[in-house]
């Protein structure tokens, strides 16, 4: 009798409303010794001659089908907070995926079968592709501490767990935190400054909590409303010092929700994995896979872009100081900034930005983004609007090529009180062609993390909106727009930060555009398109007084780095962040700032990769002035673009890609210190 369980069906797309907890656990276990079984049958049958088929696809698909049935199972935890037997299910399917993983990781049966691949006759005659793929298996394994002794192997072993579980309590501490502030408002003029819309969620959130008023907590959306727009002085401070307090000694649970030892001994365990794979420290060990060259290149990297933005950040200094003493504010706390700010560019610039989210609709904006990807891409983005979902506000677009589907990108647009509090993209499925020759068809999941839409407001982008949707869906196009057939090349997921980091940052790039804008913005209600002289103006105040923003992000990578780098020195955590921010005195930071404790960035994959971000942005300003010179819709330019950076996946260097597409080598200077030649691929 064929198993009805879902999860181990065949799909296309996921069967949401059909998976229930009583499915996670049997069918975890099944697909594990499903694989377990598969590994020790391609072990036996491929010790003398190994192939490409019957090892790496076939170890390949047991891989994605756990993979993929954990997707699932974590995508619907999200939605499923108040279901006990859901969350202990999928807690022990975790549990058991991780110690497979763990397992296969150390296999060195495994690992000597596909050394054998890699060394035999007919791997000299594999494409680049199959190259490429078989080196980053083989690394892959090293990494994981394969060629350890047995003892060191068990070590390593338990730092993983003990790592993991590590992170783990970091982001529930930070999540305790979060939920255990909340500030109740019954006096709406201490909301002043803050939208209609913005009122209307904090009044729905004092509701849904059981009383009248309006309801503030600690999230992103809330933060930045209350620092950018909120004029009540003192409630801007009581907010920030809890935002910035949380999950520390001293915010409002320190004896339940204390980051501080979790964070040292997470460092330090960090510290000895990579000692233990033989490098001098974590950050040398997170470099393996990205285009900079030791820890010195990206410290030095990072130190000249804050270089760089020092002489903007003093002139915005002087002009916020000037501007406060204007309107009473003497001296200026870091609470104070982003409200002067945001006034200082709507006085000098005449309310350029007043209004200017009513021009850019989700709906809208979504629609016009698809149409300017097809252009560009050539592709047909549909969306399917009977396709099943796991919430009500999850939005399907299907891609298609030449009247086929190559993939879809699921959009989940709006914060959720017990999702993640950021924006992100996952890859639910990694596009593979099996033995043979079929291919399965990737998946990607975009969360915005955007306030809901309600029937009297609807969701109107901010251009920091904008730019985040644009960010994602450039990650979501990378995903689904690949031409390679290996798993561990074409997902999102398999890629190193800096990489992984380059589609969002090149996409940021259209929303900077003035022609591009007028061509994107209509306003909601009555279709009227934004002249360019307004998104001229608009730009302006934009771009005006961001140079904290810059230099908060190049702060927060080098403290990632510092502490990433410096374990054993002595130095507490909060040393590393005052010894950090000596090296950046022009910005200002209270005396109980508890920055670290807050960074969810340190466990949620970025640890020791932060400076990423500007290191992709640097690399993604570059080639996109191949755009500025061809054209912002240029199409010939845009198949190049994905000829050059999406196809192939992760087959061939960021800096390989760049010159393909640009005409001649990146120059290297750019990056601090000489970057390797680029090769032949």
């Amino acid at each position: 009798m064929p198993d009805t369980n879902p999860l181990l069906q065949h799909w296309t797309l996921p069967p949401w409303s059909a998976i229930r907890a009583e499915h996670l656990g049997p069918a975890i276990n099944v697909i594990v010794a499903d694989n377990r079984r598969i590994i020790a049958q391609v072990i036996a049958s491929q010790t003398e001659h190994p192939g490409w088929d019957d090892l790496v696809v076939a170890v390949d698909e047991a891989d994605a089908r756990l993979d993929e049935a954990m997707g699932i199972i974590e995508i619907l935890s999200t939605v499923k907070v108040d279901d006990v037997d859901w969350l202990r299910e999928s807690a022990l399917c975790s549990l058991t995926a991780d110690r497979y993983r763990a397992e296969k990781a150390a296999n060195l049966a495994l690992y000597r079968t596909y050394q054998r691949l890699a060394n035999s006759s007919i791997a000299a005659s594999f494409d680049g592709q199959r190259q490429a793929s078989l080196a980053k298996i083989l690394r892959k394994f090293r990494l994981s501490g394969i060629e350890l002794p047995t003892a060191q192997q068990q070590k390593l072993a338990r730092l993983n767990r003990d790592i993991r579980r590590l992170e783990q309590l970091f982001l529930s501490n930070l999540e305790q935190a979060s939920a255990a502030w909340h500030k109740r408002i019954d006096d709406v003029t201490q909301l002043d400054g803050l939208s209609a819309a913005v009122k209307a969620r904090l009044a729905l959130n004092a509701k849904e909590a059981g009383h009248d008023g309006w309801r503030l907590t600690l999230d992103q959306n809330t933060y930045r409303q209350i620092m950018t727009h909120g004029q009540n002085r003192a409630l801007r401070e009581e907010y920030f010092t809890a935002w910035f307090t949380r999950a520390s000694d001293r915010g409002r649970q320190p004896d339940k929700a204390d980051n501080d030892p979790v964070l040292t001994l997470l460092v330090a365990l960090r510290h000895e994995k990579a000692r233990l794979l033989g490098c001098e420290n974590f950050v040398q060990f997170r470099l393996e896979n990205r285009m900079a060259t030791s820890p010195e290149q990206v410290g030095t990297f990072v130190r000249q872009q804050a270089a760089l933005n020092t002489p903007a950040l003093l002139r915005d200094a002087r002009a916020l100081n000037a501007f406060a003493l204007t309107q009473g504010i003497a001296p200026v706390q870091p609470w104070d900034e982003d409200f002067l700010a945001e006034q200082l560019r709507l006085q000098q610039l005449n309310g350029a930005l007043k209004g200017l989210r009513q021009y850019f609709p989700l709906e809208g904006t979504l629609r016009r983004l698809c149409q300017f990807s097809e252009r560009m891409f050539g592709v047909d983005i549909i969306e399917q609007t009977s396709a099943e979902h796991w919430h009500e506000s999850i939005r399907l677009l299907e891609v298609r090529e030449h009247g086929q589907v190559i993939g879809h990108i699921y959009i989940d647009p709006y914060h959720r009180d017990d999702a993640a509090d950021y924006a992100f993209t996952s890859a639910l499925r990694i596009r593979r062609v099996n033995a043979e020759g079929r291919p399965s068809l990737p998946i990607a999941h975009l969360y915005s993390n955007f306030p809901a839409a309600t029937d009297e407001h609807p969701c109107l982008l901010s251009h920091e909106n904008l730019r985040v949707l644009f960010h994602e869906f450039g990650h979501c196009l990378q995903h689904v727009l690949t031409r390679s057939p290996h798993r561990n090349l074409s997902g999102i997921s398999q890629l190193g930060r800096d990489t992984a980091e380059f589609a969002g940052q090149l996409f940021e790039h259209w929303c900077l555009s003035p022609e591009f804008l007028v061509w994107l913005g209509a306003h909601y209600q009555s279709g009227e398109r934004l002249t360019l002289a307004r998104v001229n103006t608009a730009l302006t105040a934009i771009g005006a007084h961001t140079s904290r923003t810059t230099a908060m992000l190049l702060m927060s990578a080098l403290f990632d780095l510092q502490l990433h780098r410096s374990h054993g020195d002595g130095r507490s955590i909060e040393q590393i962040f005052e010894d950090v921010q000596r090296e950046n005195p022009h910005l200002q930071m209270s005396g109980y700032y508890r920055f670290a404790y807050g960074f969810d960035y340190l466990a949620t994959g970025y640890e020791a990769s932060v400076y990423a971000y500007k290191w992709s942005g640097v690399l993604a300003s570059e080639v996109f002035k191949r755009f500025q010179r061809e054209g912002l819709f240029a199409t010939q330019t845009g198949r190049d673009f994905r000829e050059a950076f999406f196809s192939p996946g992760d087959s061939r260097s960021l800096l390989n890609s760049a010159h393909a597409f640009l005409g001649e080598p990146v120059n290297a200077q750019l990056f601090a210190a000489a970057t390797p030649a680029v090769t032949s691929d």
